[in-house]
């Protein structure tokens, strides 16, 4: 078998983010419905085009890129707190404004609130916004000495339940359901002072490491708004990239929250599994809930508020070697992109006095993949278990979008021996790099080996829809190679993020990186189980010493080199101002080699999904932001799983106005 294809078998299970995180954190969430008489909607998947937007949120259609937006208004508020002060401050420094009386609870609410309808239009991240709700849970809240006391928060429309939310896991013949409880989490998020003022777009079951679904349309990159934000928290990180929120909560159980953060220019915390709110401890437990940030500041506040198990205080020493690899896994092609942004990370340290030395990497990358499919397909029951609790039969072939339907028909087929074989492999690894990191205490790669896809890129081959759609008359074996095969173009995007799932060990994707086409990158650093603080202490290294690259900061470098370019840039600005001499912003000849040659990917491809997002003629012109709390639920039964479902709510939409329309990310 090529080892390719070998190594296709990691997407598969990418799923495994935000599938588990819904899973196993939310087990104790019922399953509800709203009462309201629905017509029962065959998707005959991939048959139709995914649509580009969300039929309750007007999208506007994305043209150009961030160099067109207008200037956002700097009108200054009430209570004197600026809209640009609003997007450009990270979570703690809003906390601190309003202990010192420069801002209101209630003024951040309505701020939010104005980011979203001034952007949601062109990204379709937020999928519903619960502004009644947040404006009375702010004026109960009283100031404890919570971090985070009055800040607005999006969180993830799956597994992160709150009440009142709907609860769809993606899935289309889902779309009313909601959720009558706010899960652990979420609850935490509040505990540490967090208002939530809404949920965050996802793929269907959380599958895919970019963010489009039938169910909600495609979510938009706001560096650039023909590239995808990631997934399976893109929502979450076109969120916080664009400024609607300081910080939005998200999962990682394959790299979903650390491959959005790569590819928007985010900190992609993911904890050691186990020792955060939220984040339960079993042997095979992959998933880790924290959030997308934009600061260590605030990552580092929330990953205090969150802790429950003390974590080593271990500093690294200087005399220790950390390790890095321009290698993947599985052999897959590594863009120079990524080879740089390693390359200029190895430079820094070795600048600060550290030593570093490069490896191969250290585990068998087909291994590692075998085990992560093995996990996601067998999970692939849970759309079936969801399907039945609403309509009360099987699912069906049209049901679901067409990779969920593959993987449940290979998920059946997995027997307690295969499942064995992958836990096993699974216990070898993580010996593998309990004894790697003993030598070295920390371990680079690039985050990505690419940068951002395309928006509405598609990992199923056209050729392969055809099989997908029947595999009754395949054999088990010929079921997993047909899975690998679809997933190869994904697998080459993301190979990296797999691994600490696997081992349960922590990793931090920092924003250090910026291609010649303008699109982020990061790199990621791993470690041992309960080192999280090692991680953490050089993310304040490379935010210190100036080398992150959020896009406020690269917007406000690429106008000053478009406004003067004859002034050289200043020291820290210097090697993106060299970058953007080429960048179309600044009006200079482009050359081919700039951009980015990316592996075998195609669009979405145009073919049928019945009922995919298409407006409904009852809401016509007068559609505004989904809004929480409106329709009556009741409750569905709950069987005993080992996992459970996630949660969001989408109501009609009024069109949105002019103002809404313009562009203004920053």
């Amino acid at each position: 078998m090529n080892k390719l294809k070998q190594s296709v078998l990691a997407l598969t299970v990418l799923g495994l983010f935000s599938l588990q995180t819904s899973l196993l954190s939310q087990a104790q969430e019922p399953l509800e419905t709203t009462t309201s008489s629905e017509t029962s909607q065959s998707l005959a998947a991939q048959t139709s085009p995914i649509p580009d937007k969300n039929p309750s949120i007007p999208v506007v259609e994305a043209s150009g890129i961030l160099a067109e937006q207008p200037q956002s208004t700097n009108e200054e508020t009430k209570s004197g707190l600026t809209l640009q002060e609003y997007l450009e401050s990270d979570a703690s420094q809003l906390a601190e404004w309003i202990r010192s009386g420069r801002t209101t609870k209630d003024e951040l609410i309505t701020l939010a609130i104005q980011s979203v309808q001034e952007t949601n239009p062109e990204l379709n991240d937020v999928i519903s916004i619960r502004e009644k709700e947040a404006r009375q849970e702010a004026e109960k809240m009283t100031d404890s000495g919570q971090p985070f006391y009055g800040v607005p928060i999006l969180v993830k429309g799956l597994g992160h339940t709150v009440s009142g939310g709907q609860n769809t896991n993606g899935l289309l013949a889902l779309k009313d359901t909601t959720s009558r409880s706010t899960g652990r989490y979420v609850k935490a998020l509040q505990e540490a002072g967090f208002v939530v003022i809404g949920q965050t777009a996802f793929p269907e079951m959380g599958w895919i490491n970019v963010t489009h679904s039938a169910l909600y349309g495609v979510t938009r990159n706001p560096w650039n708004l023909d590239k995808s934000p990631g997934g399976s928290s893109g929502g979450a990180s076109a969120a916080v990239a664009s400024g609607q929120v300081p910080l939005a909560s998200a999962s990682d159980g394959g790299g979903s929250t650390r491959i959005p953060a790569s590819w928007t220019g985010l900190i992609g915390f993911m904890p050691t599994i186990g020792i955060t709110a939220g984040n339960s401890y079993t042997t095979y437990n992959q998933v880790s809930h924290f959030a997308e940030t934009k600061s260590m500041r605030d990552t580092e506040q929330l990953y205090k508020a969150l802790l429950t198990t003390q974590s080593s205080p271990l500093h690294l020493d200087k005399s220790q070697t950390i390790a890095y690899s321009l290698k993947t896994p599985a052999g897959t092609p590594l863009s120079k992109e990524a080879i740089e942004a390693v390359q200029e990370a190895v430079t820094f340290l070795q600048q600060q006095g550290y030593r570093l030395e490069e490896v191969d990497y250290p585990v068998d990358g087909q291994k590692m993949m075998e085990a992560y499919y093995t996990l996601a397909a067998s999970n692939a029951t849970t759309a079936n278990f969801l399907i039945q609790q609403k309509l009360k039969r099987s699912m069906r072939y049209g049901d679901t979008e067409l990779l969920t339907w593959a993987l449940y028909q290979t998920g059946k087929d997995l027997t307690k021996n295969d499942l064995q074989v992958a836990y096993q492999q699974i216990q070898d690894m993580r010996k593998q790099m309990t004894d790697f990191y003993q030598k070295y205490p920390l371990f680079l790669t690039p985050t990505t080996a690419w940068t951002a896809p395309r928006a509405d890129y598609q990992h199923i081959p056209s050729e392969m829809i055809d099989t997908l759609k029947d595999m009754s008359g395949l054999s088990k074996e010929e079921k997993r190679q047909l899975i690998y095969d679809q997933w190869l173009p994904a697998w080459t995007l993301t190979p990296y993020t797999q691994l600490g799932n696997l081992t349960q060990t922590p990793s931090i994707s920092l924003p250090t990186y910026v291609s010649s086409d303008g699109l982020p990158l990061g790199i990621l650093f791993q470690t041992g189980r309960n080192q999280d603080n090692l991680l953490l202490e050089m993310g304040r290294l490379f935010e210190t010493q100036g080398k992150f690259w959020t896009l406020s900061r690269y917007q406000k470098t690429k106008e000053a080199a478009a406004n003067d370019k004859h002034q050289a840039p200043p020291r820290a600005e210097k090697q993106i101002g060299e970058k953007l001499a080429s960048h179309p912003a600044t009006g200079r000849k482009v050359e081919k080699a700039a951009q980015t040659t990316y592996p075998s990917l195609q669009p979405v491809d145009k073919l049928a999904m019945a009922h995919a997002n298409e407006p409904s003629s009852e809401h016509g012109a007068s559609r505004t932001l989904p809004q929480t709390g409106v329709e009556e639920t009741k409750t569905l039964p709950l069987l005993a799983l080992s996992f459970l479902l996630s949660s969001i709510l989408i109501l009609p939409k009024k069109k949105t106005t002019e103002t809404s329309k313009k562009r203004r990310f920053h």
